[in-house]
């Protein structure tokens, strides 16, 4: 994997579009397709100097970690639990909407609530079972938060 930069004005760009629109802003200049293979001469032509390089070692685990945690946010995102037969959404924001249900069954006494499911259907839900999608929502989480650290150091 390698990294493109260019380097104009002493500032650094890392996208041909930034430093191309650093170059007009500056210069007054706009330019066409860069040649292939000529990558170092074309730029220099506008002084700009431009490298490739491969990432470092950290750069390389910054990239990967990265990814790992967007991999977890998807999977986060379309958790599901179910309870007594009935599916729940279990992603964060269900779970911040469970807590308060919960909040507000506990402050004012209510048993029971009304609750829409991760199918749509939209059922009468006890406060015993929405505890219960709380509690396995958040241990689903759980398992999946640590893993974009599993294989670190």
């Amino acid at each position: 994997m390698m990294i493109r930069l260019w380097r104009y004005k002493g500032k650094d760009y890392t996208s041909e579009w930034s430093v191309r629109q650093a170059v007009f802003e500056t210069d007054r200049v706009s330019f066409g397709e860069v040649p292939e293979g000529e990558e170092v001469e074309f730029w220099k032509r506008f002084d700009v100097t431009y490298v490739e390089r491969d990432y470092s070692d950290e750069e390389k685990a910054a990239l990967e970690l990265d990814e790992a945690k967007r991999e977890r946010a998807e999977k986060v995102a379309s958790l599901t639990v179910e309870v007594d037969g009935m599916t729940f959404d279990a992603d964060e924001t269900s779970q911040t909407r469970m807590t308060r249900a919960i909040a507000a069954a506990e402050a004012t006494g209510l048993t029971e609530t009304v609750w829409v499911l991760a199918d749509n259907r939209v059922v009468k839900v006890t406060l015993a079972q929405m505890k219960q999608a709380l509690a396995k929502s958040m241990l689903a989480m759980g398992e999946l938060w640590t893993v974009p650290y599993a294989t670190r150091g």
